[in-house]
């Protein structure tokens, strides 16, 4: 089933007041639905990766078939491969756990910004590997994250101005280096560096989907049998918490950067600040948010068709908060319908031409948020990202 498909299926219900529930013991019907959770939400992940890796793969194929045979067909399938490929990515931003955790958490390999590391990120630094060529190195996997991933393919895939966004002291403009290429020959490198960059996207979401795979890294069931003997999770709470905090994404990014900033609510001087939207070359801010609103409805209420399977939800009506799921259920179909509301084809027209339709998607994903940081993590004892802690917004 389509991600449009899954979205427009997904249902609604009412909502009534809840209450803070004890832990119960260990062994009773929570504790199954914790465990469950655990392993609902690693088989989630390994379905995920995998849909990323194939659209990986096909994005890696179409830039290599772009730098080979350069035209207007080959150009136009490197774009509408690196598209799906940000579809699947965008649902995974919402399952940062594990190997695409940053190293600071538990089972943490950075794989994340590895493949997709905005908000860093570097214009100026992919157009210095431009000149020095840097991106023929066998060590380019290894250059720093701002000069690779999926942000360098959009870049280079769908920028055509011959300008550079680094400054004067640039070694790129101040040597003359930038200016000495030719319109075409900057047009090749770019070919070149999108095929290099795709490559290695491909290799990193192969690297994921082992990580998690049964048989192979098998992340999933490390997940799935958090507690006493487990090297990364002591305790199923703690595997609770990296799920939770992995779902903190649209508290976090979705609402406070890919929103906030550009309609001018924080770190903007202007009215709006368009210049802070995510997607400024394939014009796909709406769809990444689209697509995050999709993964967040998978860990809240389940990776199947229609959102079925167990997910949050089901640990809610497990510990007798029915009522708390239902309302989380009608939060996240309100900002799904506040974002299909927005009638532009993307944000930055949305900004410019009805402002009022993206501050409305702001507080449909508000209104979702504030629940998931006061009641859900009330009712399952659950820690605030630290990020997050003391964030009245």
């Amino acid at each position: 089933m389509s991600v449009w498909a899954v979205v427009a299926l997904a249902g609604l219900g009412g909502c009534k007041e809840t209450k803070p529930t004890p832990t119960p013991e260990p062994g009773g019907e929570v504790q199954a639905t914790r465990t469950a959770l655990l392993g609902a939400f690693g088989a989630c992940v390994v379905t995920s990766a995998r849909d990323f890796q194939q659209v990986a793969a096909e994005l890696e194929t179409a830039t290599a078939a772009l730098a080979a045979q350069p035209g207007d067909s080959t150009r136009n399938a490197a774009r509408a491969a690196y598209h799906r490929a940000m579809d699947a990515w965008q649902i995974l931003e919402t399952m940062q756990v594990g190997p695409a955790a940053p190293r600071s958490m538990p089972g943490g390999a950075e794989l994340r910004d590895n493949i997709y590391s905005w908000p860093l990120v570097s214009r100026c630094a992919i157009e210095e590997q431009l000149v020095s060529r840097s991106y023929e190195s066998q060590d380019f996997p290894n250059s720093l994250i701002s000069r690779r991933g999926l942000y360098a393919v959009e870049y280079l895939l769908f920028y055509e101005g011959t300008d550079t966004a680094c400054g004067p002291t640039s070694p790129i403009v101040s040597g003359g280096t930038w200016a000495a290429l030719s319109t075409e020959e900057k047009q090749a490198r770019k070919r070149a560096y999108a095929a290099a960059a795709a490559e290695d996207v491909h290799r990193r979401a192969v690297q994921l989907t082992e990580a998690w795979e049964p048989g192979k890294g098998d992340f999933a069931k490390t997940l799935e049998t958090a507690g006493p003997g487990n090297t990364v999770y002591a305790t199923s709470q703690a595997g609770l918490n990296s799920v939770s905090d992995a779902l903190f994404y649209v508290e976090q990014t979705v609402k406070d950067t890919k929103l906030a900033r550009p309609l001018g609510l924080r770190d903007c001087d202007g009215d709006t600040c368009p210049e802070y939207l995510e997607s400024q070359f394939a014009a796909r801010s709406k769809a990444n948010v689209r697509s995050n609103l999709v993964g967040y409805r998978r860990v809240m209420e389940g990776c199947g068709p229609d959102f079925s399977g167990v997910a949050f939800d089901d640990l809610l009506v497990a510990v007798g908060s029915e009522a708390l799921a239902t309302k989380l259920h009608e939060r996240g179909a309100a900002a799904q319908a506040a974002l299909e509301a927005v009638n532009e084809s993307d944000l930055v027209q949305a900004l410019d031409q009805d402002k009022a339709s993206v501050r409305a998607l702001y507080d449909g994903v508000k209104g979702m948020t504030d629940v998931l940081k006061t009641e859900l993590v009330t009712v399952l004892d659950l820690e605030l990202p630290q990020t997050v802690e003391g964030d009245n917004d």
